[in-house]
């Protein structure tokens, strides 16, 4: 019979693999991130990495199911229109730098990556139904084609934001705000 430590003991491994490699990432990339490197990181072997993960693939998937059921969390708050861009985008802290380095990772890998482009759309197919379904309650009368199309966007908005990041003046001109607030006013209607 086992302890009821070994598990505790199991999930402490898998994560520290996991933190580690999100590291590794963030600082080199998923090319760049060895499982030597990564090991070290963890306090484990190579060996007893591959005991848990059988490959960097399943690596990937632990840290996009990590990220996704945290976006899962926080959707509500994502879809939430007040003062949409200054809670999203107008403050830089070391969780949201972090944040679109590993978004820009990830995506990179799914476009080389088969394996990793599955475990994307996965992600995204499950974050689009939730975010459909938080729109559809708010907005009972809304088909799911329009929430759909709304989420598109708001993605689109997104991930546009994230990629151009460094490169978009701080603080945002007093057009520049207007302007993404009257999207966000298009795609996100006031709840009833």
């Amino acid at each position: 019979m086992r302890s009821s430590k070994q598990p505790c003991l199991k999930d402490q491994r898998i994560q520290c693999i996991i933190d580690a490699t999100e590291q590794h990432v963030l600082t080199k990339g998923f090319h760049k991130a060895s499982m030597s490197e990564i090991a070290k990181s963890a306090g484990l072997s190579v060996g007893q990495i591959y005991r848990y993960f059988a490959h960097k693939d399943d690596i990937i998937r632990a840290l996009v199911e990590q990220s996704t059921q945290k976006k899962l969390q926080f959707m509500s708050s994502f879809l939430n229109k007040e003062k949409w861009l200054d809670r999203h985008f107008l403050d830089e802290t070391e969780d949201t730098q972090k944040i679109r380095i590993m978004h820009s990772e990830v995506q990179a890998e799914a476009a080389r990556n088969p394996v990793v482009f599955d475990i994307c759309q996965d992600s995204q197919n499950r974050l689009q139904q939730h975010a459909i379904e938080i729109l559809q309650t708010r907005q009972p009368n809304m088909s799911v084609d329009e929430a759909a199309s709304r989420i598109e966007m708001l993605v689109t908005l997104t991930e546009g934001l994230m990629a151009r990041w460094e490169f978009q003046q701080r603080p945002l001109s007093k057009e520049m705000y207007q302007m993404y607030s009257q999207v966000i006013d298009t795609i996100l209607p006031d709840t009833i």
